[in-house]
């Protein structure tokens, strides 16, 4: 069997219905390959938003992801992807073709040798679980089915290898057994540390589950649903967990960190028993002020990722090194009744909302917030990396049934939005898309709008024009004194009329300028079938909805505050005001 066919034939065994990639001189053969074994194929327009796309399908499908890259540029400018898959813990096979064996510079002091080669297992090594630049065919679909194994095994990831295209089109003869593999851990060699956590509950009144990406396993999610309202005891999520649980669920205070939500990062202040499942409380989560967080709780981490355990910044009194499920398993089982005193949840609740008012523009906030909230059908929200738009889609967006919220919230690089929109509408699962993302992130893969108007995908994307990168000047008027340089036109950085460009590729467009037409402008998005571009024309000035605040010490130093009040601060009215001291 030619070596192509055996890839195509074992990517298509183990479950993979969609391939991402773009052509080249060194993948031609495993292209069509693919092809001829009826795997469904989508070619990007750059290999970037191939990798990218490769990602939010594994997330879309809960399966593994496969990309394809030719030699050189066309497998470094996969890196962001690959990143991205790293860093959210999504398993996807990367694969790249290579240079003829002896054109290649492995082993060898040069920076090259063939046309396009690079040594790409090298810089790929420090952000994958596994690589290998295939050197035998014989040894080809051992180290197929191992990668495989690895990536969604423990703490899932990516995984690449690396196939000379004279290998690629030889013969070999595959012998194999298609197994699953999943990682199992005994319950019983924790089971020590869950009678900790089962003492610690004992003298808890406020105990609250911290829910991460890590513990997705829908049988988690249904043992949560269950235990929280049995033992009233709430949950916070973070923003890859984000749509794990209805807005609405009674026991679901919201998302947690510096651009989270105010009664979600409130609540965790307020408990005495954090119990962190799936995750392990990053920067983004507990700002810089980690060694202050929740200072009145214990903690609890249950993670399957040893090395993580060993390099945490907040201090925990109890780590178990274990399968988010064995802790489900567990905490199912547990059978003794707890005086839990939790107080108004529902007014915690009710912080991650406040009414927005601007007579003249458009907000985006709100316009996510009564667009998401009437969401009744299976719809997938993808979200950019880029700064206004990422925090307004978690902050104000309501998850309904069967409603996915996709990002690459770790990297949160900007351009990722229109290409996971692809990624996951070539899932087949979702009838509807919305896409939030940014002027300045629309036009760095704005390629990706042709494989869109291609497959006519039934996506809203909602483009927030704020006049550049507001995220940005947000930070150089706090911190520079408004020297806005790189951010907007004064600053030297332009954009075109996004109107053209949705003509460019015969995509439907309609903008919103004044916030007194927000109501018809809705209605249009939502009867709207097929790509439609709404560019939404907000404040150049636009406050985010909650972030960390700062209090000014002298002209030229801030001292940051912790998430127990979130800025814009509440006074007694509970509304929010400014923070004069900013």
């Amino acid at each position: 069997m030619k070596l192509s066919d055996f890839f195509a034939k074992y990517i298509k065994s183990i479950g993979v219905k969609v391939v991402f990639g773009l052509q080249g001189g060194a993948v031609v053969h495993l292209f069509d390959s693919l092809e001829k074994n009826k795997i469904n194929v989508t070619y990007t327009h750059h290999e970037e938003s191939a990798a990218l796309a490769a990602v939010s399908n594994a997330k879309a499908t809960n399966n593994i992801g496969c990309a394809v890259f030719t030699t050189g540029p066309g497998s470094t400018n996969a890196l962001t992807g690959l990143a991205a898959a790293w860093q959210d813990s999504v398993p996807v096979i990367f694969i790249s073709g290579q240079a003829r064996r002896s054109h290649t510079s492995y082993g060898k002091k040069v920076r090259q040798v063939g046309t396009q080669e690079i040594n790409i297992c090298d810089i790929v090594k420090p952000i994958t679980k596994y690589t290998k630049f295939i050197k035998n065919k014989n040894n080809f679909v051992k180290e197929l089915v191992k990668a495989k194994n690895i990536a969604i095994s423990s703490r899932p990831g990516p995984v690449w290898l690396d196939i000379p295209i004279d290998l690629q089109w030889t013969d070999i003869s595959p012998n194999f057994k298609l197994s699953k593999n999943k990682t199992k851990t005994s319950l019983k060699k924790n089971l020590n540390k869950y009678k900790k956590i089962k003492s610690l509950l004992k003298k808890s009144q406020r105990p609250i589950i911290i829910m991460g990406y890590g513990a997705k396993d829908k049988s988690n999610i249904n043992i949560l649903d269950k235990i929280s309202k049995k033992m009233n005891i709430p949950f916070v999520l973070t923003w890859n967990s984000a749509d794990f649980f209805e807005t609405k669920h009674p026991y679901n205070i919201g998302i947690i960190g510096m651009s989270g939500q105010r009664g979600a990062n409130k609540a965790v202040f307020k408990s005495d028993l954090l119990i962190c499942v799936g995750t392990h409380l990053s920067i983004p989560h507990t700002t810089t002020l980690y060694n202050q967080y929740a200072p009145e709780s214990k903690k609890i981490i249950i993670n399957i990722d040893k090395n993580q355990l060993q390099n945490l910044n907040v201090k925990f009194d109890l780590k178990i090194n274990d399968n988010a499920n064995n802790f489900f398993q567990w905490i199912k089982n547990e059978k003794k009744k707890y005086n839990f005193k939790w107080f108004n949840l529902d007014a915690l609740k009710k912080m991650n909302w406040y009414n927005i008012k601007d007579k003249n523009y458009p907000n985006s906030n709100l316009m996510i917030h009564e667009l998401t909230k009437k969401i009744n059908k299976k719809t997938c929200i993808v979200v950019d990396g880029g700064g206004t738009a990422l925090y307004s889609a978690f902050q104000s967006s309501v998850i309904n049934k069967d409603t996915k919220l996709i990002c690459s919230s770790a990297i949160s690089s900007m351009g990722t939005g229109l290409a996971e929109t692809i990624g996951v509408a070539q899932s087949g699962i979702f009838k509807e898309f919305y896409c939030i993302i940014g002027d300045g992130s629309f036009l760095m893969n704005v390629q990706d709008l042709q494989t869109i108007s291609q497959y006519n995908i039934n996506v809203k994307i909602l483009l927030i024009n704020n006049n550049g990168y507001l995220a940005i000047r947000n930070t150089q008027k706090e911190f520079l004194q408004g020297r806005y340089f790189g951010t907007n036109k004064k600053g030297g950085l332009t954009f075109p009329k996004f109107k053209n460009i949705a003509k460019t590729f015969s995509i439907k467009y309609l903008a919103i300028k004044k916030s007194s037409k927000m109501k018809n402008t809705l209605e249009k998005i939502r009867k709207t079938k097929g790509p439609l571009i709404c560019e939404i024309f907000i404040s150049s000035n636009q406050a985010p909805l909650f972030k960390q605040g700062y209090k000014k010490i002298h002209s030229n130093k801030f001292h940051p505050q912790p998430l127990s009040e979130m800025y814009p601060f509440i006074n007694k009215s509970s509304k929010p005001v400014s923070n004069t001291n900013n």
